[in-house]
């Protein structure tokens, strides 16, 4: 798989939720001091007196935001429900691919298959598409809600020929795919320039 990379969601801030977490982290925190300080006494009441004051207090608030966070950053936000009110579609996992080339008259030349692999998480994303001859991964990303319409993934990718492919050479891209509101299936386009100029067509469904 590609490298992770940070990716934006039109509309949606990220410091927002990292605002209600970091409430959440204070709240949890200030818990586990009480149940930590109610402990201490216990251990003193039971003759335990040689425990230091700061044995039972390792847990701070910086600490208790960064498990936090890594649990919704790699899990949490992916409920469905949770999903809805966070803004962000979760498109992550295994797509089939069946995508149509053109000529610069918009006529087809030849239809093509191939794997489309997304690694999500709250703040970071990976894409990356497998053909027969070659394969690309994403750069950069970005996230659109479309309403009703579902949300749209514009991301530009480096593509790299397979060995054996003298007649390919690795070039640039640019894709646009809308998903559906359901997040089972997508389409859209793609452009490629730096290398290999051509475009098409792309049609996704869940594997």
């Amino acid at each position: 798989m590609g490298v992770d990379h940070e990716y934006s969601v039109i509309g949606h801030k990220r410091t927002r939720i990292a605002l209600w977490l970091a409430f959440l982290s204070g709240a949890i925190a200030g818990g586990l001091s009480v149940l930590a300080g109610l402990g201490l006494e216990q251990l003193k009441a039971n003759g335990f007196l040689g425990v230091p004051d700061l044995v039972l207090w390792p847990v701070t608030g910086g600490a208790v935001f960064g498990i936090v966070f890594l649990i919704f950053d790699c899990v949490i936000w992916k409920i469905r429900s949770v999903s809805r009110i966070v803004g962000v579609p979760d498109i992550s996992g295994s797509w089939i691919v069946d995508g149509q080339t053109y000529d610069e008259n918009e006529a087809p030349t030849f239809a093509w298959e191939a794997r489309i692999e997304i690694t999500q998480k709250y703040e970071k994303i990976s894409i990356h598409l497998r053909t027969k001859s070659s394969e690309s991964r994403s750069v950069t990303a970005a996230i659109i809600p479309e309403g009703r319409a579902g949300f749209r993934l514009i991301y530009s990718y480096n593509n790299a020929p397979k060995p054996g492919q003298p007649d390919l050479k690795a070039h640039l891209g640019h894709c646009e795919l809308l998903f559906s509101p359901e997040l089972n299936e997508a389409e859209g386009r793609y452009f490629n320039s730096g290398g290999r100029f051509t475009h098409g067509t792309m049609k996704l469904k869940r594997n």
